[in-house]
């Protein structure tokens, strides 16, 4: 299969690395210093399941270059869908499918909007990777999972090609009959501690241990849990306990990608997590205090990393 990696970084590099390693033909689209580096000496995965070297695979910038292929993985910010989706179409031949794994819930339709709806699937991904270096890819948990599902749900014989050809290089997969309600659950894994522990500027070991930080946690996912009732989610009775045995389970010094760029001050996925819960509370009448707090008390850094002045005009 021709596979087109849009944003090779710490996930999309991850889960390229490995379908090249099975033996599909995939190109990288990456840019900047990440770029060169794979150019000049492959993309390098460090992983607890097996290191992997890619070296002969196309990296490049230009889309164009890479021609249409069978399936373009979107794994970019969120924030970046706008001009993502705007340059996918050199990518798209008749039957290319376009399957996201972006963090939050509106990747899809946000694709679907410019490349048609018949073309997106829904896709999540759990896995705790980065991109440690240009041209070097860290996954530091043993976890490494997809999951992938059509938008209006139900099965499809697509998604479970597609399923059955990441389980082939080795990464566990999924068919979702409800791809949106797994979307949100995946939504509330992340962003029911990453804004806190961004302002607690704490790892998720610290957060858990700590009584107070753990209650805050916990009013979180049930803030999210009940705006996802409210939107007609399928959120399990015992969901929260097991979060928190995952949390629990996770190493100390684990850490989110959106507290990581807050922290160093880079633009994040704020408003697609914690904003997400918050406006999509509010058009369901639901209340979300702690997703608000958190929202609005980080809007002043995300703000200025995208530079922006969160001043108002002088009178």
């Amino acid at each position: 299969m021709r596979i087109a990696i849009f944003g090779a970084g710490g996930l999309g590099g991850y889960y390229g690395a490995r379908l090249w390693q099975a033996g599909h033909e995939v190109a990288f689209i990456a840019r900047g210093a990440h770029l060169a580096a794979i150019r000049e000496q492959g993309l390098r995965v460090h992983s607890p399941l097996g290191d992997v070297h890619v070296t002969g695979a196309q990296a490049t910038d230009d889309p164009a270059s890479v021609g249409a292929v069978d399936l373009v993985v979107v794994a970019v910010k969120t924030w970046q869908i706008p001009e993502v989706a705007a340059a996918l179409a050199p990518l798209l031949g008749e039957h290319t499918v376009v399957l996201p794994f972006l963090n939050g819930v509106e990747a899809t339709d946000g694709l679907a909007a410019v490349v048609g709806e018949a073309r997106v699937l829904g896709g999540l991904s759990k896995v705790f990777s980065l991109l440690e270096a240009p041209g070097v890819v860290r996954h530091f948990h043993t976890a490494a999972y997809v999951e992938l599902g059509e938008p209006r749900g139900g099965p499809s014989p697509r998604v479970q090609a597609l399923v059955d050809m990441f389980r082939d290089a080795g990464v566990e997969a999924g068919a979702a009959a409800d791809i949106r309600s797994a979307l949100w659950l995946k939504l509330l894994m992340v962003s029911s501690w990453a804004g806190l522990g961004a302002l607690a500027r704490s790892t998720i070991d610290v957060m858990r241990a700590c009584p107070e930080t753990r209650a805050l946690i916990q009013r979180s996912l049930e803030e999210g849990m009940a705006v996802g009732r409210a939107r007609g989610h399928a959120v399990p009775d015992d969901f929260a306990d097991s979060l928190w045995t995952f949390y629990d389970g996770l190493p100390a010094g684990t850490t989110a990608s959106m507290q990581r760029d807050i922290l160093a001050g880079r633009p994040s996925e704020l408003d697609a997590w914690n904003g997400a819960v918050v406006r999509f509370g509010a058009a369901a009448g639901v209340a979300t205090p702690v997703h608000a707090f958190t929202y609005h008390t980080l809007l002043p850094l995300e703000r200025r990393a995208r530079g922006e002045d969160a001043r108002p005009a002088a009178g």
